[in-house]
């Protein structure tokens, strides 16, 4: 090597790594040999006096992944070229290795560059192959072709399967705050054998996911490649690795799905054709960018739509959604073709508990009541309608179970010395029409809501 100074004559963060043994894993090792200063920069080493020889560990975190990039850089003696999601600098990497020439047996060098951007740039996300981008437009179609978002997903899943010439391929969405996961969807061949012990569809898998942060060490994803990689897994993460025996897994490819520095889930794909690497990691990188934000807008579409019709106390329909519902039946664009019933709830006291325990007390209470709903009126449509009141509606309920539910629930409000709510029902069997109903149903509540405020004079009417 000659006349390493010409480093400070390239504009963009730049070194020269020497790969000692390339072909021995056990052998292997990388050092930074030469080094500008704003690559020291990049890594906060500018303030000291640079040291050829060092391994590259000394820099940056160890990473599997930059090291296979050197390694293919030098096993094709051409240019290698990535742009890619770095959590670690939470940055996008436009990232080149280029082959320098050696006169040594086993050392070969490598001259890298690489320049960092906070958020992606369009024209080098498109700079790719046609086949990654035919690949990744498959992605693209499947996203606008239907209105079904899972459907969407399974036809996506299953592309990138037969991409990787994988036996499975699958998506989890992970909740770090509630320290849940769930498999979105999943597609595989018939040699994908999942054993009985497989924990991926199982709720205690999140402890396994949440250790994948950490394995990839703030790179853009994780790949087991070979025996050696997979003995790693077994030291840092056994969980795992057991899981992947027991499934006859002997590679993988893990990708994060992030959007602005938080992981929504992870895309795998096992068992794949090692030698399509090159293409899997470029199709995979731009399509967990892609599904990453379809993702978060599905689930910000979802909680808007949950907000918007569920109560958020209680998990029942709102307000808002039983006044769709009547507002349907008064314009006629909905009708009931089976008798149906209607039940009015009143939950007594409550101002007197807010009052007296506080409204944590008082919206316990509430969730009490509407818990009751949900076991004895399961199946039918149960909503809050205001602040202490519920409605029931019990389409397509026989007139006889629908009155053993009523008496069931007055029993168990008479029983309850904790809970007292006012109950009014009618069944319609004759009009269908649901507007009668609902006035008869609330006139027999604020009935029985009355003999409430008779017999248990503590509960004065008026605070209510």
């Amino acid at each position: 090597m000659s006349d390493l100074n010409m480093l400070e004559q390239i504009n963009q963060k730049s070194c020269v790594i020497a790969v000692r043994n390339a072909i021995d894993p056990d052998l292997r090792d990388f050092t930074i040999e030469a080094a500008n200063r704003a690559y020291l920069e990049s890594v906060g080493r500018q303030d000291e006096t640079f040291v050829p020889g060092r391994t590259y560990k000394y820099y940056i975190k160890e990473d599997p992944n930059f090291e296979t990039f050197c390694l293919k850089c030098i096993s094709t003696q051409k240019t290698q070229h990535q742009y890619i999601n770095a959590e670690l600098y939470n940055a996008w990497l436009d990232l080149y290795a280029i082959p320098l020439k050696s006169e040594v047996d086993d050392i070969d060098y490598i001259l890298f560059t690489h320049e960092m951007t906070p958020k992606p740039e369009s024209d080098k996300l498109l700079d790719i192959s046609p086949k990654t981008a035919s690949e990744v437009l498959k992605t693209c179609i499947q996203l606008r072709k239907t209105d079904d978002f899972q459907a969407a997903m399974n036809s996506i899943i299953r592309d990138i399967r037969k991409m990787c010439e994988s036996s499975a391929c699958s998506i989890l969405l992970t909740d770090f705050e509630a320290r849940k996961c769930s498999i979105l969807c999943v597609s595989h061949d018939n040699s994908f054998a999942m054993g009985d012990n497989d924990i991926v569809f199982m709720d205690e898998f999140f402890e396994v996911a949440e250790t994948w942060r950490d394995l990839m060490g703030g790179s853009n994803c994780y790949i087991i490649a070979n025996e050696r990689d997979m003995k790693t897994v077994e030291q840092k993460d056994p969980k795992w690795a057991e899981s992947m025996k027991t499934s006859g897994i002997y590679n993988v490819v893990l990708y994060p799905l992030r959007l602005k520095n938080k992981i929504l889930g992870y895309i795998w794909a096992t068992n794949f054709n090692p030698d399509r690497i090159g293409l899997i990691k470029e199709v995979m990188e731009l399509n967990a960018f892609i599904l990453a934000a379809e993702i978060a807008n599905h689930q910000m579409y979802e909680k808007m739509e949950r907000m918007s019709r569920f109560d958020m106390l209680t998990g029942v329909f709102n307000r808002n959604e039983m006044n769709n519902r009547i507002a349907d039946f008064t314009s006629g664009s909905t009708s009931f073709e089976d008798d149906f019933g209607v039940v009015f709830v009143d939950v007594n006291g409550l101002k007197t508990v807010n009052d007296v325990k506080g409204h944590d007390a008082g919206d316990e209470l509430i969730k009490a009541v509407a818990s009751r709903l949900s076991d004895l009126f399961a199946g039918y449509e149960i909503y809050r309608a205001g602040g202490d009141e519920f409605m029931v509606l019990a389409e397509g309920c026989p007139k006889d179970r629908f009155n053993e539910i009523v008496a069931e629930l007055r029993k168990q409000e008479d029983e309850n010395t904790d809970i007292h709510f006012a109950v009014g029902s009618f069944y319609d069997e004759l009009d269908h029409d649901l507007n009668y109903a609902i006035h008869a149903a609330d006139a027999s509540m604020y009935a029985d809501k009355s003999a409430f405020y008779r017999n248990h004079p503590e509960f004065s009417r008026r605070t209510e």
